[in-house]
This record gives C-alpha cells, structure tokens and sequence, in this order.
C-alpha cells in the first residue's frame, strides 16, 4: 500500500449542524413560559408554581401532580427539580420585556407585560407546535393557586 503523505495535503472542515432535542432550546423554553404565564390567573405565577410546571411538562407526570392536587398525601411534598436552562429563558423573558419580576403571596413572581401578553395569545393560538405542552399547562395552570404550591412544596408541615 503506497504511503500518502499527509503534510502537503489540504484539509478542510466543514461545520455541519448538530440536532439539538427541543426541550433544550430556548426558544421552545420562552414559548412555554409564556404559555405557562398565560394560562395562569392575572397573568401572573410565582417561579415556584412557574418550575413546578415546567418539571410536570418536562417529566410526563401531571397525573401524579392532579393526585396530588387532589388531596392524595402520597403525592406529597413534591419534589421537582430546578433547570438552570429553565431559570436562562426566565431571564430572558425578562430581558425581552415579555414579563416582569414582582411578587405574589410572598413569593417571587412574573407578570406578563403587554407585549407578554401578545407574545402569550401568540403562543396559545398555535395549531400544530406545542401541543402536548399547551394541552397540560392550560389544563393546570389556573389551578394550581399559590395556596396550593405551598402544600405542594410542603410549607407549615412540620418535620
């Protein structure tokens, strides 16, 4: 076999895309904060109530959260986890001016901005994206009350 050498050839590299899963991009994490956000009473949610959907989303397990909200003791206190992605795309919401940082029953929260609010409807009018997604934030953003995110997280339970 002849020898090739390599020091005179010329090599070029090519960068070629490299498949990202959805739930990592940003874009489909701003999209479901905003549907999370306006689906919410007053367009408004506490990043408690705002991880603890997006861990339902994220995991499949919103009927082990409906348990749970039922009243089912086993269920609770819940334990989600925390994305450093998630808390990025908040921030950029908030960069954005979609949505801005106040407080609700003594948590921290975020309320949609009038261009939120636009950005929101966008977002819930879409036929063919986000359709599981939306399908499970509409159904328990509004009932998920901040009362219930501290049962949920298990405030006033003593150890």
């Amino acid at each position: 076999m002849p020898k090739i050498d390599v020091t005179t050839r010329r090599f070029s590299f090519q960068r070629r895309p490299t498949p990202v899963p959805g739930d990592l991009r940003i874009v489909w994490r701003v999209a479901l904060i905003m549907a999370m956000l306006g689906c919410s009473r007053s367009n408004r949610a506490s990043l408690a109530k705002l991880h603890i959907l997006n861990d339902v989303v994220r995991s499949d397990s919103h009927d082990r959260l409906k348990l749970a909200l039922a009243g089912d003791k086993n269920q609770l206190p819940w334990s989600f986890r925390v994305e450093p992605a998630f808390a990025r795309a908040i921030d950029f919401v908030v960069g954005e001016q979609l949505a801005t940082w106040t407080k609700t029953t003594g948590r921290a929260a975020l309320q949609l901005t009038k261009n939120g609010i636009e950005s929101a409807n966008a977002v819930l009018n879409l036929e063919d994206a986000l359709v599981v997604e939306r399908a499970v934030v509409a159904e328990l953003a509004k009932t998920i009350t901040e009362t219930r995110v501290g049962n949920l997280l298990g405030e006033g339970r003593s150890a």
